[in-house]
């Protein structure tokens, strides 16, 4: 299958009203339930905001179109219409077999965990390859092979398996666990937000978050208590430090892209998971929580790797598509791309194993942004570093032309 990778602006009212036929009314529900949280615990607004970006932006759409007859313009929708025109088209050249199973994806994606974000990115890697050339053929939806993607290209096939992998995966502190105590002292940020300025709670872990009611909520107390004392609070297993800014300006956390390294630098902490309440103008509260002890990110994301690759037939030569998102800001995931280290390590623990040699290669990407360029025309792009096996089981040099 090949599909367009070009569109205009009169593409974008099918894709949406294709996609609003099959989950437009689970997509409404699901984010009228987020919002729904976030005005019971403003705490949770960036890690909804930036985990189901897509289905945010669908229904605002959706809203916006039904409003006013016209489809909303700017950058969070040129990413959504970024994933679903391409995604319409190939729902359109699928064979009537696997157009259902294609369509049971997208539902559950919205209904899953993590969204429609690691669908999106099955499309966008398709869609790449196409750009480059390649016939593809969803192979796991049509029930013919574990992986994603079938790419041909003359008599070259490559499988395609895509990841899309968390930071969180190997935290000492879980986002879930996070937000959990972070419902727990609601009620201390909301009185905390009264105060004009900028409040800071750093709360360092001994080991690991742990998941039982009693304890997160042994955890809250102490952090109610630190702010209570407007000091510090610690015994052998959490430190809690409190200190407040009589700040004038600080960047909103939940539209400026530096507003995570600005809180950051303030408490001292870096790739930890901060949840934000304030009131516009008048106070924010920015409440960290992490480990002591280092986080297992690489190996985390190296048994998503091994994962991906025995997905794979072990009978043609495969790619692996890892997709860095969340837990981590903009730049940091930058640093890890273009620090060697990390991503070396993840890739040689699956070289190592003659079982999965059939992988050439690694690709690590980062969620796309939007790229503007003349005359009005957007383009979805983002940063990507390949490592390559230096012994693979079998010799293909198209497959190492997909990024170049």
């Amino acid at each position: 299958m090949q599909i367009s990778i070009d569109a205009s602006r009169r593409d974008i009212s099918p894709a949406v009203d294709w996609v609003s036929g099959l989950i437009g009314s689970l997509v409404d529900k699901r984010v009228s339930g987020f919002t729904a949280q976030e005005h019971k615990n403003p705490l949770l607004t960036a890690h909804f905001q930036e985990n189901f970006a897509l289905e945010f932006a669908l229904a605002r759409a959706r809203k916006y179109n039904k409003s006013t007859g016209r489809l909303p313009k700017g950058p969070e929708f040129d990413r959504l219409y970024g994933f679903l025109i391409p995604a319409h088209r190939i729902h359109g050249a699928l064979p009537a077999a696997t157009r259902v199973p294609f369509e049971g994806r997208l539902r559950d994606a919205v209904n899953g965990m993590h969204g429609a974000r690691p669908f999106a990115y099955e499309i966008a890697i398709a869609t790449h390859l196409m750009q480059k050339g390649w016939d593809v053929d969803f192979v796991d939806y049509a029930g013919l092979a574990q992986f994603d993607l079938l790419a041909r290209k003359g008599p070259v096939e490559v499988e395609v398996e895509c990841k899309t992998t968390s930071h969180d995966t190997g935290r000492k502190a879980h986002r879930q666990e996070v937000n959990r105590l972070c419902d727990l002292v609601l009620p201390t940020t909301q009185q905390l937000a009264d105060e004009a300025g900028c409040h800071f709670v750093k709360v360092v872990l001994s080991n690991r978050l742990e998941k039982s009611e009693l304890r997160l909520s042994q955890i809250a107390d102490q952090i109610r208590e630190a702010i209570a004392r407007k000091a510090t609070w610690a015994d052998d297993d959490v430190r809690v430090d409190y200190f407040h800014e009589h700040l004038q300006s600080w960047p909103d956390p939940t539209q400026d892209p530096a507003a995570r390294d600005f809180f950051e630098a303030k408490l001292g902490v870096r790739n930890s998971n901060i949840l934000f309440h304030g009131r516009p103008g008048h106070a924010v509260v920015a409440l960290s929580v992490s480990s002591a002890k280092p986080d297992s990110v690489i190996d985390a994301m190296a048994d998503e790797a091994k994962a991906a690759a025995k997905q794979c037939s072990g009978t043609r030569p495969a790619l692996v598509a890892l997709n860095l998102v969340d837990g981590a800001s903009r730049p940091e995931l930058e640093t890890l791309l273009k620090t060697p280290n990390g991503l070396h390590a993840i890739t040689h623990a699956v070289f190592k194993n003659e079982t999965r040699l059939h992988v050439d290669s690694v690709a690590f990407t980062i969620p796309q942004t939007v790229q503007e360029y003349d005359l009005g025309a957007t383009r979805l792009s983002g940063q990507v570093v390949v490592l390559n096996n230096p012994s693979p089981k079998f010799i293909c040099e198209e497959i190492r032309t997909i990024f170049r």
